[in-house]
C-alpha cells in the first residue's frame, strides 16, 4: 500500500535543501509508529526505511520505541525443546533459562 499526503509548511520554515531531510524524517516517524503499534515487523520496517534489520535494531534505541520480540511457533517449539533438554541434564538448573526468558509466558516454555 502506498500512502501519499500533502504537508503545508510555512514559508521560510525550511532551510534551502532541507526538504529531503524533512520527508525522510516524516517517513521514519510514520513507519516507527506502525511498528510501535505492532502493525509491522522489524523486517518490514527495515525494508521500508531502506535499512538492514541490524541497522534498524541499531537505530531503535535512539527513537524511544521499544523492541518487540517476534517469535513464531517454530521459535516456541525450539524454546520448549531447550527447556526439556535443560531438565534432562542432571545438575543443571533451569533458573538461568527462566531468568533469560522472563518476558515470555511461562506456559510457553512449560516451566
Amino acid at each position: 500500500m502506498k500512502l501519499a499526503f500533502e504537508l503545508n509548511v510555512p514559508d521560510g520554515a525550511l532551510a534551502p535543501g532541507a526538504e529531503a531531510e524533512l520527508l525522510r524524517s516524516v517517513k521514519q516517524q510514520a513507519i516507527l509508529k506502525l511498528y510501535a503499534d505492532d502493525r509491522i515487523t522489524t523486517g518490514e520496517v527495515a525494508g521500508a526505511l531502506g535499512l538492514t534489520r541490524i541497522q534498524f535494531l541499531d537505530l531503535l534505541p535512539s527513537t524511544g520505541v521499544k523492541f518487540h520480540v517476534e517469535l513464531d511457533e517454530e521459535d516456541f517449539a525450539g524454546l520448549r525443546q531447550s527447556a526439556m533438554n535443560m531438565r534432562a541434564r542432571p545438575g543443571v538448573e533451569c533458573s538461568r533459562l527462566r531468568q533469560q526468558s522472563s518476558e515470555l509466558p511461562g506456559a510457553v516454555l512449560g516451566l
